[in-house]
């Protein structure tokens, strides 16, 4: 039997090593992860407080009775996410909401508008006013989830290192000046509550 060189031993163990480790940029990834929602709120255009307190429960978008647009803030935590993950290893990101029927609202109020933004605070008013990223629309104003692709804007948060995903919902139409309340309600509850649905690439 041929005996090789304590060297080429050396050199082909190394090799074998090399090639069963996986890459440590991917270490630690699984191919799916779900992200709880971290923080919500709503405001009213007028930041008088009665959404957010009418809304505690839920989150909202639509308007109210005195005609004010109303908007729901999420927020999703990314520092669950292993630390060397990068914005390409995102193969797609879905938001899971579960929306009450509304279909009086959309009728009245048209489509649904799901904005990425990004402020320092989502509790703060500026998170009611402030340029949307990117927007995502919906049409279907029956009970049921909702689930709406958001890979651009994830991918685009984990590029610039943001310690968090921030959404708004709103209709396209603020008012329909009816003086009634035209409200979406979109759940909070436990087994019921947004999820932000994360897939990976694998090596």
């Amino acid at each position: 039997m041929r005996t090789l060189p304590r060297s080429s031993l050396i050199a082909t163990l190394g090799a074998l090593l090399l090639t069963g480790c996986a890459d440590p940029q991917l270490a630690g990834i699984q191919p799916e992860q779900t992200l709880p929602l971290s923080r919500q709120t709503t405001f009213d255009a007028a930041g008088s407080g009665q959404a957010s307190y009418f809304c505690r429960r839920v989150i909202c978008a639509g308007d109210d009775g005195e005609n004010q647009a109303v908007r729901g803030l999420l927020e999703f935590d990314l520092e669950s996410l292993p630390k060397n993950i990068q914005s390409d290893q995102i193969a797609s990101a879905t938001l899971r909401i579960y929306q009450g029927e509304s279909s009086q609202t959309y009728a009245r109020l048209q489509s649904l508008l799901v904005e990425h933004i990004r402020v320092p605070n989502l509790l703060d008013f500026a998170a009611f006013v402030t340029p949307a990223l990117e927007t995502t629309h919906n049409e279907a104003a029956t009970e049921g989830y909702l689930e709406l692709d958001v890979t651009e804007a994830l991918q685009s948060d984990l590029a610039l290192r943001r310690p968090s995903a921030q959404f708004r919902l709103r209709f396209s139409q603020p008012t329909n000046h009816d003086h009634q309340s035209n409200l979406a309600l979109f759940s909070t509850a436990d087994d019921y509550a947004p999820q932000l649905l994360l897939r990976f690439r694998q090596p």
